[in-house]
């Protein structure tokens, strides 16, 4: 079987938009699950730097946990599935240590709505709120089935249901009002219709991701009541909004209805950035005043999170490794892959490269030095991506041997286009921003 992720023909992008342009959204979550592989060639882990003191209120936000305790997956070049009690009993603990105040999870918190699944994340979070920082979850499509609407708001009531200031009547949706901000927790759906349960919902008679007009009248309400207080709101939901692939009709899986309407509200009363998650990689877009920031998936390279801090100004943000290393040293965890968790995640993705090129030069022979040079080039391409580092890196890696041997290498394969697009266009913003009120 081919190991490349899908794309689909290249068409005219808008400048300022993330680095994820003329790829679908399939491709992604498949790159971002399949850069790991397996074999043995020494590799630096990024370092876990600690993060710059927080500046107002710190925000740790985390998506896509797909917690299943009782996964015996192991781990494969697709993921670090088998570890992921582990890796969010790290994030939560890495959060904290960054001096996150609060967390906001957005989306697929396990993986299958089952209730002991369920359970098994609010223990974690009931030590988390414990330890000092206050959670607040919404769902995702795979947060639902077979519980519904009103078990899932009953099970996390103490992490934000119980909290609201506001809910909306016909969906999961809830707005926290706090002295210095307001949060706006949306429900975007995306499981399956026969889960909406609430008294007050209409039943949507399919299974997609939607905004009803009621949720986007309760929206505006919520925004008027920010206005009047004069206070910053964080907006988050599961599905995304700007990138082009989220509002294709024939991307089934991806395609948020009144997703339009949505940003154009958030607009019209000045919020400056959309949190959400279920693209599986880390992107950032930016459009008409408008910044969508999408966190990856928590058990793919590089384990990683988002830092916002919240002034009265404006909202920076940072990306934020898990320092799943320091968090085995400190739990007394024996497991010697979670010691030295971030090399070895380093040496899947550099194996991974070595594998890759293999693979397409059996269609497109290269020479042996040729081979090693292309590999090469494809793992400091993608190390310098997840490092956040590719816009600063380009020129260096363009100029190197491996760059035009691997470009013949993969002509003809979804790495060929995908990798050459990312060079071209990788977003300055993925290694963090500044928005200003």
């Amino acid at each position: 079987m081919e190991r490349k992720p899908r794309y689909q023909s290249p068409r005219k992008t808008r400048p300022g938009h993330g680095h994820a342009r003329r790829v679908c959204a399939g491709l992604l979550c498949v790159l971002a699950l399949s850069l790991c592989g397996c074999g043995g060639i020494q590799a630096e882990p990024p370092e876990s730097t600690p993060l710059p003191a927080p500046e107002g209120i710190r925000i740790a936000v985390g998506s896509d946990l797909h917690l299943n305790p009782d996964n015996t997956t192991p781990n494969t070049a697709l993921s670090a599935v088998a570890y992921n009690g582990e890796l969010v009993d790290a994030l939560l603990w890495d959060a904290r240590q960054q001096g996150a105040e609060l967390m906001l999870l957005t989306g697929d918190l396990v993986n299958g709505g089952r209730a002991y699944r369920h359970e098994a994340l609010i223990e974690k979070l009931r030590q988390a709120e414990a330890a000092g920082m206050q959670i607040y979850v919404l769902p995702g499509n795979h947060d639902l089935a077979p519980i519904g609407q009103q078990d899932f708001a009953a099970l996390y009531a103490d992490f934000g249901y119980d909290e609201a200031y506001s809910r909306d009547a016909t969906s999961l949706s809830y707005c926290v009002l706090r002295e210095d901000m307001m949060l706006l927790m949306l429900d975007t759906a995306g499981y399956p219709a026969d889960c909406i349960d609430l008294p007050g919902a209409r039943p949507h008679g399919e299974d997609g991701a939607f905004l009803s007009e009621a949720t986007l009248q309760w929206v505006e309400s919520c925004l008027q009541k920010a206005q009047e207080g004069k206070l910053p709101v964080l907006c988050a939901g599961h599905y995304n909004l700007m990138p082009a692939e989220s509002r294709d009709p024939d991307k089934g899986g991806y395609y948020l209805e009144n997703g339009d309407r949505l940003a154009a509200l958030l607009r019209s009363y000045g919020v400056p950035l959309y949190l959400s998650g279920h693209l599986h990689i880390r992107a950032v877009y930016q459009e008409d005043g408008l910044t969508e920031l999408i966190t990856e998936y928590l058990l793919s390279y590089p384990t990683g999170y988002t830092v916002l801090d919240v002034t009265p100004t404006g909202i920076r943000g940072l990306p934020r490794r898990v320092d799943v290393d320091a968090w085995a040293a400190e739990s007394g965890q024996r497991d010697k892959t979670l010691l030295h968790f971030a090399a070895w995640q380093q040496k899947m993705l550099k194996d991974y490269s070595v594998e890759n090129v293999e693979y397409m030069s059996a269609r497109n022979p290269l020479t042996r030095r040729e081979g090693r040079q292309a590999a090469e080039f494809f793992y400091a391409a993608m190390d310098a991506f997840w490092r956040f580092e590719l816009p600063e890196q380009r020129a260096a890696l363009e100029a190197m041997p491996g760059y035009e041997p691997f470009f013949r290498c993969a002509e003809g394969y979804a790495y060929g286009w995908w990798l050459k697009d990312l060079l071209a266009n990788a977003s300055p913003l993925l290694g963090g921003f500044l928005l200003e009120y």
